[in-house]
C-alpha cells in the first residue's frame, strides 16, 4: 500500500465488518491495533462524500464505523525525533492557519509513557504560532471554537497528519475528532 490517507476507527469489535466494507472504497489494511484501519484512497474528498452519501441513503451500512481520519503526509519516527519530525509534517499547514483559531490533536497509540500527547500538542500549537510570528503573522489556539484543526494519529512508529476544518467536520458526520 502507498501512504495511507484515511485512518479508520470501528465500533467497539466490529473491525472485521468495517474492513470488508471499506476494501471495496480503497485499499485497507489492518494496523494491528483493534479497531484501528489504515488506507489508501485514490480521492480523499470523493471517499468522504461517497461515505456521506451512503450515510445518508442507508444508515445501517455504517454502523460498524467510528470515525474517520483524513490525512495528508505521512512519516515515520523513533521516539527521540518524534517532535522534529511532527514539526516537518505540520509545516506545510502553517500558512493555511493565518488569521484562524486553530488547535493541535495528537491521537497516539503506541510508545505509552514515551510521548505525551498533550505535551507534544502544546509544543506544536507554540512552534506554530511562533512561526506566523516569525512571518508577522497571526492565530488564536482555540479548541472550543476553532475554525481548523490540526491532527496527528499515530500507530506505534507511523504517523499521519492532516488538516481538518469546522466545515469538513460539519458535513461529514464521521469526523469526530474532539
Amino acid at each position: 500500500m502507498k501512504g495511507w490517507n484515511i485512518l479508520a476507527t470501528a465500533q467497539h469489535r466490529q473491525e472485521r465488518y468495517l474492513f470488508r466494507f471499506l476494501s471495496n472504497l480503497g485499499e485497507f489494511r489492518h494496523s494491528g491495533y483493534r479497531d484501528v484501519i489504515l488506507g489508501h484512497v485514490a480521492d480523499v474528498h470523493a471517499f468522504l462524500d461517497a461515505l456521506e452519501a451512503i450515510r445518508r441513503e442507508t444508515p445501517g451500512k455504517l454502523r460498524s464505523l467510528g470515525q474517520i481520519v483524513p490525512i495528508e503526509r505521512n512519516f515515520q519516527f523513533e521516539v527521540a525525533d518524534f517532535m522534529d519530525k511532527a514539526k516537518e509534517a505540520v509545516s506545510p499547514f502553517i500558512n493555511q492557519l493565518e488569521n484562524t483559531r486553530f488547535f493541535v490533536r495528537v491521537v497516539r497509540r503506541g510508545h505509552k509513557g514515551e510521548i505525551s500527547s498533550l505535551e507534544a500538542e502544546k509544543e506544536l500549537d507554540a512552534y506554530i504560532l511562533k512561526s506566523l510570528e516569525r512571518d508577522r503573522k497571526q492565530a488564536t489556539v482555540n479548541i472550543e471554537e476553532f475554525d481548523k484543526m490540526v491532527i496527528i494519529e499515530t500507530v506505534e512508529n507511523l504517523a499521519g497528519a492532516g488538516l481538518i476544518t469546522r466545515e469538513m467536520k460539519g458535513k461529514y458526520s464521521f469526523i469526530k475528532i474532539k
